[in-house]
């Protein structure tokens, strides 16, 4: 088992996707001298700063990334070198805002991995979500399916 020597903490080397009803946030670490790297690296593959988005204490970047005409993968990186990374409604459309995201790590984990950063769970890895509730009026919501691979 390899460790991240600056935590002292096994990183880990797979993980699993599926579905889950709850979000963990910030589950995956890096080292912080990584943060700017993947930034750097997810702006070269299509990520853009959203011209809103909710700050968070510590937020270094906060980029996301179409997925469908309906969904956006949106990746945020801290100074301790905590990475979050979930799926949620389109920006594009008013339900952004009343929607909640799932968590979508395993294609940022794919990304990791594919780049040679090291990186570890601070707890358990949740599943991705499967489906992300649009909120329509009334109360009623349609499932919108979240694709499995980029």
């Amino acid at each position: 088992m390899h460790t991240l020597d600056a935590y002292r903490i096994p990183f880990v080397k797979e993980s699993c996707s599926g579905m889950i009803a709850f979000h963990t946030r910030n589950a995956v670490r890096v080292h912080p001298e990584y943060v700017p790297q993947l930034a750097a690296m997810l702006r070269q593959t299509g990520f853009v700063e959203p011209f809103f988005q909710e700050w968070r204490v510590g937020q270094r970047f906060g980029l996301s990334r179409p997925l469908t005409s309906m969904l956006e993968w949106h990746v945020r990186g801290f100074a301790d070198g905590s990475l979050d990374s979930e799926v949620e409604i389109s920006r594009t459309r008013l339900q952004h805002f009343a929607a909640r995201p799932g968590p979508y790590y395993w294609p940022l984990l794919s990304v990791l991995r594919s780049r040679g950063i090291p990186y570890f769970a601070r707890s358990r890895i949740p599943y991705d979500a499967t489906y992300v509730y649009l909120p329509e009026p009334f109360g009623a919501s349609i499932l919108i399916k979240v694709p499995r691979t980029l």
